[in-house]
């Protein structure tokens, strides 16, 4: 458009001059007024053309496809009033809601014990909510001014446009080549005289083609849904929120502890075990006690012997 106007402008200036020329060269009263004559017609040609230059955004232009995108992170005041206040301006703006997370993150958490049954937590936690709204292209900047009454603080506000122009056309003129060649191969395998192996090729090329020309028209769709309705990322937080909470403490129970009578008796009652064991323990020994007995009888008798020997 730009480049139509300068062109147009230029145009303009050359006849202009050119007039200055022939009028500054003293032409005749005659001549000069069909100079001027045809001055102005150029000159009502011109601002005709020029007036006829469509005035609007590249945006709006519906020769193009636009997938509008955005993102929005911010604080509010309550985020459980706010996500319900997104969900009814969406539902306002025939948009539905494909995610809506409410949930709250604990920074801190303190128990103390305040009395003999009683115990105290201080919690300091942080609520959250991520939303993912689908709103109608033509209603994505209502929708998104009603959301900006709910901002306390705005981290940021982000906005995307992609052109999917050529994504339509490239999809549009792979649609017309596979009609084309679908007509060409039904063609051939109506044929008479075709051989079947060749039928039978025909037949899985037009298989894959039509597979492949299905998946185009599927992304195709899906494509139409994106230029149609809008993706707005929305996460929104509310500042650290304190929460106080008194319950019953339940103390635990001690184990028992016996007294001293009790422990004296079971200490008499141990030792007497324990001098039974021992005693059975030797007992238990008797024969080595008996062999070593027997042992040093022999080394007394051998040394008795060799006494009297020796004498």
């Amino acid at each position: 458009m730009k480049n139509s106007t300068t062109t147009l402008l230029k145009l303009s200036g050359i006849v202009l001059c050119a007039t200055c020329i022939l009028i500054s060269c003293g032409p005749s009263r005659e001549e000069y007024n069909k100079m001027e004559s045809m001055a102005t017609s150029f000159a009502d040609s011109v601002s005709t053309q020029i007036n006829a230059i469509p005035i609007k955004s590249t945006i709006n232009d519906s020769l193009r496809s636009f997938v509008r995108k955005a993102d929005l992170f911010f604080k509010v005041k309550d985020v459980k009033q706010s996500t319900f206040d997104v969900e009814r301006i969406v539902n306002d703006h025939k948009g539905y809601i494909t995610t809506s997370d409410l949930e709250s993150q604990t920074n801190s958490k303190t128990s103390t014990r305040i009395s003999k049954d009683s115990m105290q937590d201080i919690i300091n936690y942080t609520v959250k909510s991520n939303v993912l709204i689908r709103v109608p292209n033509t209603e994505l900047d209502a929708t998104l001014t009603q959301i900006a009454g709910l901002v306390d603080y705005l981290e940021y506000r982000k906005i995307h446009l992609d052109d999917v122009t050529k994504q339509f056309q490239t999809a549009k003129l792979s649609e017309k080549r596979f009609d084309k060649h679908k007509q060409r191969l039904e063609k051939a395998i109506d044929t008479k005289g075709q051989k079947l192996n060749q039928l039978v090729d025909a037949e899985n090329d037009l298989v894959l083609k039509q597979e492949i020309a299905d998946n185009t028209k599927i992304n195709t769709m899906e494509l139409i849904h994106d230029v149609t309705y809008s993706t707005v990322s929305i996460t929104m937080y509310q500042k650290e929120t304190v929460k106080t909470e008194t319950y019953a403490f339940a103390a635990p129970i001690e184990p028992y502890k016996p007294n001293f009578g009790s422990k004296f008796i079971t200490a008499i009652t141990d030792g007497a075990s324990i001098f039974g064991e021992i005693l059975l323990f030797f007992i238990r020994l008797w024969p080595i006690v008996l062999l070593i007995i027997g042992v040093i009888f022999l080394i007394k008798l051998i040394i008795k012997k060799k006494w009297q020997f020796i004498n």
